[in-house]
Parts: C-alpha cells; sequence; structure tokens
C-alpha cells in the first residue's frame, strides 16, 4: 500500500531531473542544519510531511507573521521558480520514533527527538541510519503533534503523485496550517 507525503518545495517547472535544481525531488545537496541531517555527508535526506498542512507549518512554522516574503525562492533558484506544494506516494521502511516502544528500544527520549540542538538529532538519527533496515524516520512535527515529519534518506522509491501546485498566501492549506499554528497575515 502506498502512503502519501507532502513537501514545500522551490519549483521550477522545466527541472526534468531530480539532480536539477527545481526538480520535485531535488534534494540539495549541502545540508548540515536539518534534525536528521548528516553532517559528514554520506547521504541527503528528504523532509516530508504526512500532510500538506504539517509541510507547511515546517516550511514556515520559523515565521510568526506570513507575508508575501516567505514564499520568495533563493536567489541561487533558477529564473522562473516558484514556491510550490508536491505530493509524493510511496512506501519506504520507516522507524516511527511515535512509538514508545522504538524509543525505549533507542535509548531515547521524547524530548531528544524534538530537540532544537542539532548535534544531538543527528547523532541519533546516523545511528538510526548505520543501523540498517529502514528508509528514513518519523517524529511529531514540533509546530503540531498531530502531523508526522519523516527524514528519508532512501527516497527512489517515492514517486511524484501530482504536479506541484504553487502556494499562495491565500491557498487553502496555506490558511489551514496557519490557523491550527496561530500564525498571523500581514
Amino acid at each position: 500500500m502506498s502512503t502519501d507525503y507532502w513537501r514545500v518545495i522551490n519549483w521550477h517547472p522545466r527541472a526534468t531531473s531530480p539532480a536539477e535544481n527545481g526538480h520535485p525531488l531535488f534534494v540539495w545537496p549541502h545540508q548540515g542544519s536539518g534534525r536528521v541531517d548528516d553532517p559528514d555527508g554520506d547521504c541527503r535526506v528528504l523532509y516530508v510531511g504526512d500532510t500538506a498542512q504539517g509541510a507547511i507549518a515546517e516550511a514556515f512554522g520559523q515565521f510568526s507573521r506570513w507575508t508575501a516574503p516567505i514564499l520568495a525562492v533563493p536567489p541561487s533558484a533558477p529564473a522562473g521558480t516558484v514556491k510550490a506544494l508536491v505530493r509524493y506516494e510511496g512506501d519506504p521502511a520507516v522507524l516511527d520514533l511515535d512509538d514508545p516502544y522504538e524509543l525505549q528500544d533507542l535509548g531515547l527520549r521524547p524530548s531528544s527527538v524534538v530537540s532544537r540542538q542539532r548535534p544531538v538529532t543527528q547523532q541519533w538519527a546516523r545511528a538510526i541510519y548505520d543501523r540498517g533496515g529502514h528508509d528514513g524516520i518519523s517524529w511529531w512535527s514540533y509546530y503540531e503533534p498531530m502531523w508526522a515529519s519523516f527524514g528519508l534518506w532512501e527516497y527512489a522509491g517515492l514517486r511524484v503523485a501530482d504536479d506541484p501546485v504553487p502556494l499562495s498566501l491565500t491557498h487553502p492549506d496555506v490558511l489551514e496550517a496557519a490557523g491550527v499554528i496561530k500564525r498571523l497575515f500581514s
């Protein structure tokens, strides 16, 4: 059975290869600040959510006011790139860190999972990666625990389910995410 995953991306409609900046499966090669990034660079991590709203909250939640600049793309993005929401389908083998038995087996506390101290989270993520047997991990969203966040180091089995949808501040999923995590528009 296939599962849906969601992600906010910098989308360029002419990007045809996952190696191209702007493609829905492009993963930035210079990682290191994400929760489960590998600072040694042995693997790249694709971050997704289990809902569109959760992916949007993870992308923009750090901002207390949601204004047009949050939808700006980085200067390094190709001309014509826009912020977009993409849905994937796939069935990766994911270790669920919302399962207390998994946490116990790993010797992890819930507070270690959602810690803002990246060396802490990256250390346990690397240990899980080294152990093998999983394509990634999931945990509850920092912004709303009803949403799950995923870090996938093996994502070749994901496929883009639909064309990416350009985001705006009036997009229904943006409005819903903002309402749930109490963000203001101005």
